[in-house]
């Protein structure tokens, strides 16, 4: 404690501890977004469970299983979700919202389109089966609000499309791994879990260790 009371730079003592707590903090935050991501992947990549379902039942199954429902199944609606590119090409992802003949609902997210596609060229493709992989929906952010009547989304949020199409959707929206379609890119679904989070949590405990030697060197502590 005496040590503490002589110390010869006593703010750059306690507010740089503060900071190495902090960057201490967003380290263990990325290495816990590291193993998320990393089972996330696992699961993903995981093919071993594999069902031919009905549209009703999608509620039995958990995310990252791979689904094909084969049932006819009408396209209620179709949107473009913003900003997305693939190879450098700017572009969408096209979303159905689709029903079978018991008047149940799912979200669809088809794959990568052009720029330049426009939705009337997709709507009246004969779509055969539904063959992916069921993902959470989206969380909702501040800003870029989805408008309703919109042909175009920011987000698959489930509430607002719920409350858009006047639908009861299921817990998950199915993402297609295969059969797309004509002019459709299937989308890599590994890719948003390839994040560098572990070279960032090193980087954030370099940054610790580094400040904390030049808290203690100066406060004459080593």
């Amino acid at each position: 404690m005496d040590k503490l009371r002589r110390l010869p730079y006593k703010f750059l003592f306690y507010f740089g501890i503060t900071v190495v707590f902090i960057f201490l903090g967003l380290s263990y935050w990325q290495l816990n977004s590291y193993r998320e991501d990393k089972s996330n992947l696992e699961s993903l990549l995981d093919n071993s469970n594999k069902y031919v379902i009905e549209l009703s039942e999608v509620n039995k199954y958990k995310q990252f299983d791979t689904i094909t429902i084969f049932e006819p199944l009408a396209i209620e609606k179709t949107w473009f979700l913003r900003s997305r590119v693939l190879n450098g090409q700017s572009g969408y992802n096209l979303i159905h919202l689709v029903t079978n003949n018991a008047g149940n609902s799912l979200i669809v997210n088809r794959g990568w389109v052009p720029i330049e596609s426009t939705i009337n060229q997709f709507v009246e493709q004969n779509y055969s089966d539904y063959t992916g992989k069921l993902l959470f929906y989206n969380e909702q952010t501040i800003g870029q609000d989805d408008i309703v009547g919109s042909d175009f989304l920011f987000r698959i949020d489930k509430t607002f499309i719920e409350s858009e199409m006047n639908v009861k959707l299921p817990e998950y929206y199915l993402v297609l791994t295969e059969n797309c379609g004509m002019k459709i890119e299937c989308i890599d679904i590994t890719q948003p879990y390839d994040a560098p989070h572990l070279s960032y949590s090193f980087q954030w405990l370099f940054f610790a260790i580094c400040l904390t030697i030049v808290i203690f060197r100066k406060n004459k502590l080593i």
